[in-house]
């Protein structure tokens, strides 16, 4: 592209590939890309219902069409290169275009930005879908729509067209919403199958706590070893060298109600472990 530009100025090329796309020039700079792996101008404007920008607004939404095409174009397979004849001029061209070494590195940038996540993503490739136990409600709007339109038969491509964003921005956030555990890759021959055995996006369930993450609940403390060489003796039983008190002896006939204990178990076990000060 960078050579065609420099030797032609004007014109466009044809890349072919998957998803490939035309890009235009003039002048040696970049005025238009168009490619059925990424929303154009239009796409964008409407889906966001900014269907009435001003030309300043008009122009950034051009411009990130275009970067986001070729980050589409780049990011999928390409086989060649071909100037196009007599190419037309796409009325969304910029007035004032690109150079196309910016926008190669830029899209360069994008794809190791993608390299580098612990799910790595192309946006023509992977096709997730909800993990059965989300928590919807911890999402944002945004990575909220994203989740509820995946279904396992959607890519982050087919998904930037129906929510009207770059195609970068969908790609990106899918494979952070994998790394969390909200979308997962399952492979399947049958992908209805799979979709089958998933719970609709309506009725997404909320997630399960990690039984990894959750402590497990204290022990029961054990109970004193006896001494090996002291015989057990039953619970409650008096000490035999004492004789039994026979009731009413004293002469005090009174009921006395006992004083409540102060001491919890807790604070037992505190002062067996010398917590207690």
């Amino acid at each position: 592209m960078t050579q065609y530009a420099r030797e032609k100025g004007d014109g466009a090329l044809r890349i072919s590939g998957q998803p490939g796309g035309v890009v235009h020039l003039r002048g040696g700079l970049v005025v238009a890309v168009a490619s059925p792996g990424a929303p154009g101008p239009g796409t964008l404007l409407m889906r966001s219902g900014r269907s009435g920008a001003g030309a300043a607004e008009l122009r950034v939404v051009r411009v990130m069409a275009m970067q986001d095409a070729v980050f589409a174009i780049v990011a999928g397979d390409v086989d060649g290169c071909e100037p196009v004849p007599d190419p037309v001029e796409p009325p969304e061209a910029l007035t004032v275009g690109e150079g196309p070494m910016r926008l190669l590195h830029q899209a360069a940038r994008k794809l190791a930005a993608l390299d580098v996540l612990p799910h790595r993503m192309r946006p023509g490739r992977e096709r997730p879908l909800p993990a059965l136990e989300v928590d919807v409600t911890q999402l944002n709007a945004v990575r909220r729509e994203l989740l509820l339109n995946c279904d396992g038969r959607r890519t982050a491509r087919d998904i930037a067209f129906r929510t009207g964003r770059a195609v970068y921005t969908v790609t990106v956030e899918m494979a952070r919403l994998l790394d969390e555990g909200y979308l997962e890759c399952v492979e399947s021959a049958d992908p209805g199958l799979r979709i089958a055995t998933r719970v609709p996006a309506q009725g997404l369930r909320p997630r399960a706590p990690d039984p990894a993450t959750v402590p497990a609940p204290p022990a029961d403390p054990a109970p004193p070893s006896p001494d090996p060489g002291t015989a057990p003796r039953r619970p409650q039983e008096p000490a035999p060298s004492l004789p039994r008190r026979t009731p009413g002896a004293s002469g005090i006939t009174a009921t006395i109600t006992p004083e409540k204990q102060g001491a919890s178990w807790k604070g037992f076990f505190r002062l067996r472990s010398g917590s207690a000060k």
